[in-house]
């Protein structure tokens, strides 16, 4: 895919990739030691909105360039991709539900729990890694979803 900027995507791979993996060393403390300080919640919160808005991104800019296309939701832009790039129906799906946990923690913070947060952090990281081989499928592009 010509159109596509290989810098912009391997950036925004990069923001993915590593707040992922700060974020798993914060998911595999032991719930004791993760809930005795509220700093490790809202840390994660923070890493969690980094990678899913550079997922977010990613999306924008490869259905802007490839199929000049400009959704309206990051919902939307997953689906796109799923029309017009072939991504896997289970992997649009969860990344839908992605951008809904995302609006929760941005638009609805108030009605967070910080026990979800936590649950939704050790159970759906690898949807990061599953969405970087998409794309690396989608843009004939490679080591986009492992660590350099």
């Amino acid at each position: 895919m010509a159109n596509v900027n290989l810098q912009i995507v391997r950036e925004r791979a990069s923001e993915i990739r590593e707040s992922v993996e700060k974020i798993r060393r914060y998911v595999s403390l032991s719930d004791e030691e993760f809930w005795a300080d509220e700093r490790n919640l809202y840390t994660v919160m923070h890493l969690l909105l980094i990678a899913i808005e550079a997922t977010a991104a990613l999306c924008n800019h490869i259905l802007a360039r490839t199929a000049h296309r400009a959704p309206i939701s990051y919902a939307e832009c997953f689906e796109s991709l799923r029309e017009v790039h072939g991504m896997d129906d289970e992997l649009t799906a969860r990344l839908v539900r992605m951008a809904r946990f995302r609006n929760l923690l941005v638009h609805r913070y108030w009605e967070v729990q910080p026990e979800r947060v936590l649950q939704y952090a050790r159970e759906n990281l690898d949807d990061f890694k599953a969405y970087l081989q998409a794309v690396e499928k989608m843009i004939d592009v490679s080591g986009l979803s492992s660590s350099k």
